[in-house]
């Protein structure tokens, strides 16, 4: 294959592309896509012929299921701990789990990982590893025709607009299952940009409808991602929850004391925010808010710290706030992302999309209440305000306001707590969401 280079190929990791740059790669991911792989045209209208040879296969054997995140660990976001724990319960059940991934971080083509067999494709990751385009070079091949050796019983395949989905769908085709596709948004992916946005939206729906010619059954991670769904035309048959085992996430919590350690008061209310510094995650606007309740502090208010853990193009733009109850602490680790959610007063998520948000489900595990937008996971975890506050909008005025109004009233944060973290263990474990993955493949199946 040639050495064809993307238009972000000089661009060092966290150096932000310009406008034209991002123009290029939309138009490079698609036509990467074409000639990189060509296959044939399939339709619908095998579905009922894959259910038909799907039924013959391995009755006797235990389930072999192959999970596809083109995003996967050390990789950290939503999708890659969805992937991961879903795994993890699907073998913990008894399954042979292999996940297939992008190599982003140059590891491993082949590896088996805490019980799970963990494949990886050699990819171009642009932006900065965000979007990793899967090559098709002799190791991808050599990849795929040893998972065409395992014969699995199902493919679960997570998000819709990346190449490795799309090739996922059509590997489940060739190989007679049925797979399911599970929808990770809520709304359109997006640059920031009033310019470039239009066609990160026209390149989602060129991406989308490639995944259309193949056969699937569409999840969902939430209810709000389920309606995203029919924006594209696609027909949710249900939701695949988000989900966490509370108490073990609680208690891998490190000793490390944030308060102590950046030197906020034990009155002061302590917000933490957790996520890649991004502009859809309303990070900015977070700031904005900490920093206008700094400059004019309600009387009988208490004063506001933000605790932001993460990194992303956005830490230039908070660093110029130059407020100093805003503390920048970089991305954490699991063990010190449970502790900071262990002590937080509150978590802040203003997030424009989420399809399910794994802070949301970690801050409730530690009975530390959200302050969030109408996205995704909210209408389950955070029905009312019983369980939390949900904001309209992420406007600055709006978390500004909200962020005073939970100043004034702890009382309300600890009752919030209490009960969100008594639901999510309810009813937000993995073993729950693994029972029903397994149960939403074998009617896809017939098996």
């Amino acid at each position: 294959m040639s050495q064809e280079k993307g238009p972000f190929s000089q661009l060092s990791v966290g150096e932000r592309p310009s406008l034209a740059a991002k123009v290029r790669f939309y138009l490079f991911s698609i036509s990467f896509t074409h000639s990189t792989y060509n296959k044939s045209e399939r339709g619908k209208n095998l579905q009922e012929e894959i259910v038909a040879t799907t039924a013959e296969k391995h009755t006797a054997q235990s389930l072999r299921i192959c999970l596809f995140s083109a995003l996967y660990r050390p990789s950290m976001g939503g999708v890659e701990t969805y992937t991961e724990s879903l795994a993890r319960a699907l073998y913990e059940m008894g399954a042979e789990v292999t996940v297939a991934t992008c190599n982003t971080h140059g590891l491993a083509a082949r590896e088996r990982e805490n019980g799970v067999n963990v494949v990886r494709f050699p990819c171009k990751p642009l932006l900065g590893g965000r979007f990793p385009l899967v090559k098709n070079d002799e190791e991808a091949k050599r990849l795929w025709t040893h998972l065409e050796d395992e014969h699995f019983d199902y493919v679960i395949a997570n998000t819709r607009f990346y190449t490795l989905t799309e090739r996922a769908l059509d590997f489940a085709t060739r190989a007679g299952v049925v797979p399911l596709l599970i929808e990770h948004g809520s709304a359109h992916l997006t640059m920031g940009s009033a310019l470039i946005d239009p066609v990160v939206q026209a390149v989602e729906h060129a991406l989308t409808k490639r995944d259309l010619r193949y056969p699937f059954v569409a999840y969902a991670v939430s209810r709000k991602a389920s309606a995203w769904l029919g924006h594209f035309g696609i027909e949710s048959a249900g939701e695949l929850p988000n989900s966490i085992d509370a108490d073990v996430y609680v208690a891998q919590a490190s000793a490390r004391d944030f308060r102590a350690e950046l030197g906020i008061p034990a009155d002061d209310l302590m917000v933490a925010f957790a996520g890649r510094l991004v502009p859809e995650k309303g990070v900015v606007e977070l700031a904005q808010a900490t920093a206008a309740i700094a400059e004019h502090p309600d009387a009988n208010g208490r004063a506001v710290h933000l605790i932001i853990a993460g990194a992303g193009p956005k830490q230039g733009d908070i660093e110029r706030i130059g407020c100093g109850n805003i503390h920048l602490v970089g991305q954490l680790g699991r063990q010190d992302l449970a502790a900071l959610m262990s002590q937080a007063d509150a978590m802040a998520l203003p997030s424009r999309s989420e399809g399910f948000a794994t802070t949301l489900l970690e801050a409730a595990a530690c009975a530390t209440p959200a302050i969030v937008t109408p996205v995704g996971g909210t209408d389950e975890l955070v029905s009312d305000e019983r369980f939390g506050t949900i904001i309209p909008n992420a406007r600055t005025e709006t978390v500004e306001a909200a962020l005073r109004e939970a100043a004034r009233n702890p009382q309300r944060l600890a009752e919030q707590g209490e009960n969100v973290a008594r639901r999510v263990r309810a009813e937000y474990s993995w073993r729950r969401t693994a029972e029903r993955a397994l149960s939403a493949c074998r009617k896809a199946n017939g098996k």
